[in-house]
């Protein structure tokens, strides 16, 4: 039942306020999916992908030896097909990531109701979820990138899980959706493990049999048909080393801590003092297994704070099972505004982002960006494109990799001077880069610096550059760089 005295108005008042944030904060991102420019080169990479799909073409062997994919297949599929309504697989893309987002907000409320909650809690949890991702992480909303939907389904398969008592079609059907998002994103093994485990500790025998039953059998299938469509190519790329550094790991993890004081001193002391009751315990397990290993893999090369969706996920369930348990009511406005101490800060400067980019920006940068494209489609030849949405619009195939590629000459997959070899032989006809990186020690010598965030390019390749090919352009998209004597 909700409150009917003071104290149960102004939680509602705040409740809709935050509401009314969340709302404005998701207007940009929306907006954005119908301009046509890159958000990050995570898409065109997406996007070739998912038109290779569509056409019946292999995924996993795209015909050049330095193009390679990492990711489970099933979103390539999943955006290709919806594409043939849209007609194209980059706004396909964005569509389901924003409608992910959506699904994702909805069953943080589900699972908050599954603990006796009022609707409000609920809805707090489901808004304190959107607030999250739109105020601090805006670009990944909206973006044409599997991360979202694969979220979407295991966060589905969560809420199927906690709706009741754990029977055996709730188990088997947690585990197909477990298994779905597996196969959009490979690395969501959290909540798969912590609802294994929850199931051996506490779980009824035919649940546990059904839910491992089904599991093993997603996994078997799923294994068996990749095997037979793309032979050992999934799984060699799938598997393939990385570079780790542990210094990237800790400064990116005390980075998201640092955003995230607020609410993980609230959430993380409600969820201890509530630890016993269900499913406080699980949502608590949850945040601290998501913390470990999103520090484990922020150390990985190319990695970005998608590997901590699970921990912003974790503390907006948390907040709602926190102020559903709260021992005085009339702390529960206050409690809301902490946990979302770090979005009201950050508003004033999405909002300004919002208001310059639709007031002109948005249209500067897709007329800019069309300019890029009819520049690169005009060159006759091969064409290395760090924006890889340019390369996909100017009917560039997919070439080369840059994350991917120096990954595999790091680790010896590839010959150390692959990139390097072919600028020096005149072999690309245009090279979009962006700037390149401007190193701490360039002002300090001999300075201990941390590694940058991003890499894809060793720094002898910006060498090359200089040598064998002029500068011919400057643009939204970065540097183009022409071989001398073709200009």
């Amino acid at each position: 039942m909700e409150m009917k005295d003071g104290a149960g108005r102004s939680y509602r008042v705040t409740v809709r306020a935050l509401a009314g944030l969340a709302l404005v904060l998701l207007a940009y991102p929306l907006a954005r999916i119908f301009w046509d420019f890159e958000i990050d080169n995570t898409e065109g990479w997406n996007a070739f992908l998912q038109a290779r799909a569509i056409a019946g073409l292999p995924i996993y062997d795209t015909g050049s030896p330095y193009f390679f994919n990492n990711y489970p297949p099933l979103s390539f599929y999943l955006v290709g097909a919806l594409s043939t309504v849209t007609g194209d697989v980059n706004l396909a893309g964005r569509l389901v990531s924003f409608a992910a987002l959506a699904v994702i907000c909805l069953a943080v409320r589900s699972i908050v109701r599954s603990a006796g909650a009022s609707r409000l809690d609920g809805w707090f949890a489901a808004i304190t979820c959107a607030l999250f991702f739109a105020g601090l992480l805006t670009d990944h909303v909206g973006k044409n990138n599997p991360q979202l939907l694969a979220h979407a389904l295991v966060l589905s398969g969560l809420a199927v899980y906690l709706q009741g008592e754990a029977g055996a079609r709730r188990a088997a059907l947690a585990a197909l959706l477990f298994s779905a998002g597996v196969l959009a994103k490979h690395n969501l093994v959290c909540l798969p493990l912590l609802v294994g485990v929850d199931l051996l500790m506490r779980g009824p025998g035919r649940a546990r049999l059904a839910y491992f039953a089904t599991g093993t059998a997603m996994a078997a299938i799923s294994g068996g048909l990749l095997w037979l469509l793309a032979g050992p190519a999934f799984f060699t790329q799938l598997l393939a080393s990385r570079t780790w550094d542990i210094t990237r790991a800790f400064l990116f993890t005390t980075e998201i801590l640092g955003q995230f004081q607020a609410p993980l001193a609230v959430v993380g002391l409600g969820l201890l003092a509530a630890r016993r009751t269900r499913p406080s315990g699980l949502v608590l397990a949850y945040l601290a297994v998501a913390l470990a290993l999103g520090a484990a893999f922020s150390g990985g090369a190319g990695v970005d704070a998608n590997v901590y969706f699970d921990a912003y996920i974790a503390l907006a369930i948390g907040a709602g099972l926190v102020l559903h348990q709260a021992p005085f009511p009339m702390a529960r406005p206050a409690m809301a505004l902490v946990i979302n101490a770090g979005v009201l800060l950050y508003t004033p400067a999405a909002l300004g982002r919002f208001g310059v980019e639709v007031l002109g920006e948005m249209a500067g940068r897709e007329a800019m960006f069309h300019d890029d494209v009819a520049y690169v489609r005009n060159i006759e030849g091969r064409a290395l494109c760090q924006s890889h949405l340019l390369c996909l619009r100017a009917g560039k195939p997919a070439f080369y990799d840059p994350i991917n590629a120096l990954q595999a000459m790091l680790m010896g997959r590839l010959p150390a001077d692959t990139l390097t070899g072919m600028l020096r032989r005149h072999e690309i006809a245009v090279v979009e880069i962006f700037d390149p990186p401007r190193h701490a020690e360039d002002d300090n010598p001999g300075a201990l610096v941390p590694p940058p965030r991003w890499m894809d390019f060793q720094d002898e390749v910006f060498t090359v550059l200089r040598e064998e090919y002029v500068l011919d352009r400057v643009s939204l998209s970065g540097r183009f760089y022409r071989p001398k004597g073709d200009t």
